[in-house]
C-alpha cells in the first residue's frame, strides 16, 4: 500500500516529467534523429558469451530507427568498432573515450548518416574527480553546424542488491554515505556540463545516462535554458531504467537549444540492456 501511495504521489507530483501531450512540427527546417542507449557492455560482464550476439541486436534496433546520429553508454572500444563495422559507418565518422582509462567501458558517439552529415572536432572533456564526456561538431552540406555532447554521469552505486543485504543501522549509514558521495560527484560533473554548454555558439544537442531524475535542481536548471525531448514531444510513460524490475524513473535524456523543435520523441525497446534507448527527432529552424 505504501509503495501504491508514492507511485500516486509522484505521478500527480510530477506527471509532466514523464508524459507529454504537445509534440510540433515546423514547416521548414533541418532533420536530426538523436538516439541515446546504454548498452550496459551488451550483457558482457553477466552473459560474456551473448555478448556478440547482443551487439548483432543492437545493430538491427539502429538499422530499423534509423538515427542520423547515436549515443552510446557503457560500451567498449572493441564493441564500439563492431557496431561501426556493421553499421558501415567509417572510422571519421565514430569516436569513442574510457571512463577511466581503460579500453573495457566508456562512452562513443556514431555517425549513421554519413551523406548528410560528417563528423568534425571530436574530442573528449574531462569531468571531476577522473571521468569523460564527448563532443563533436556535425556538419552538413549547407555548412550548417551542430555541437554534439555526449555524456554519462557517474552512477550512484546503490543496487536493490546493496539495500537487500542490509542487516544492520550501521550497513545503512555507511550506504547513505556512498549515496551521498555519489551525489556530490553528479552535482560536480553536472555543473561542468552546465558551464560547457553555456558557452557553446553553435545549435546544440546534450545526450545521454545522466543517472538522476528530472525533479532533481540540476535539471531545473538545463530546462531554463534547454528543450527537454520528452517533455517537448515524448508521449506516455518516459521511464527508461527501472529500479528492482519495478520502480520507473527516467535518467536518459536529451536536450536541445533552442533553435530546435522536436516533433516526436519515444522510449524503445530495451533488449538486452537494463536500459531503453531514447530516440528523438528534431529539426533545426531555418
Amino acid at each position: 500500500m505504501l509503495l501504491i501511495l508514492v507511485l500516486i504521489m509522484a505521478s500527480v507530483k510530477y506527471y509532466d516529467h514523464w508524459i507529454s501531450w504537445c509534440p510540433s512540427v515546423p514547416e521548414s527546417s533541418t532533420t536530426i534523429r538523436v538516439l541515446t542507449w546504454n548498452i550496459e557492455r551488451a550483457g558482457a560482464l553477466k552473459e560474456p558469451e551473448q555478448s556478440p550476439h547482443n551487439i548483432t541486436l543492437a545493430v538491427r534496433l539502429l538499422d530499423s530507427v534509423n538515427p542520423d546520429i547515436a549515443v552510446i553508454q557503457e560500451v567498449s572500444k572493441n564493441q564500439l568498432q563492431s557496431l561501426a563495422n556493421q553499421l558501415n559507418v567509417s572510422p571519421n565518422n565514430y569516436q569513442w573515450t574510457s571512463y577511466d582509462g581503460r579500453s573495457h567501458g566508456g562512452l562513443g558517439i556514431l555517425l549513421l548518416n554519413g551523406a548528410e552529415w560528417s563528423l568534425s572536432l571530436k574530442k573528449s572533456q574531462n569531468l571531476p574527480p577522473a571521468w569523460k564526456c564527448l563532443f563533436a561538431e556535425l556538419k552538413n552540406r549547407n555548412e550548417k553546424r551542430i555541437n554534439i555532447l555526449g555524456i554519462h554521469i557517474a552512477p550512484p552505486k546503490i543496487t536493490t542488491q546493496n539495500v537487500s543485504n542490509i542487516t544492520s543501522v550501521q550497513e545503512l549509514k555507511n550506504l547513505l554515505r556512498t549515496y551521498t558521495k555519489q551525489v556530490s560527484k553528479q552535482n560536480l560533473q553536472l555543473e561542468k556540463i552546465n558551464s560547457l554548454v553555456k558557452r557553446f555558439k553553435d545549435p546544440t544537442i546534450l545526450a545521454g545516462d545522466f543517472n538522476s531524475t528530472a525533479e532533481l535542481p540540476i535539471h531545473a536548471q538545463l530546462r531554463g535554458y534547454l528543450k527537454d525531448a520528452w517533455l517537448e514531444a515524448g508521449f506516455g510513460l518516459g521511464a527508461t531504467r527501472y529500479w528492482a524490475d519495478v520502480l520507473p524513473f527516467r535518467i536518459d535524456y536529451i536536450y536541445s537549444t533552442d533553435e530546435f523543435k522536436i516533433s516526436k520523441t519515444k522510449v524503445l525497446p530495451r533488449l538486452f540492456s537494463d536500459h531503453n534507448p531514447l530516440l528523438s527527432e528534431t529539426f533545426l529552424l531555418e
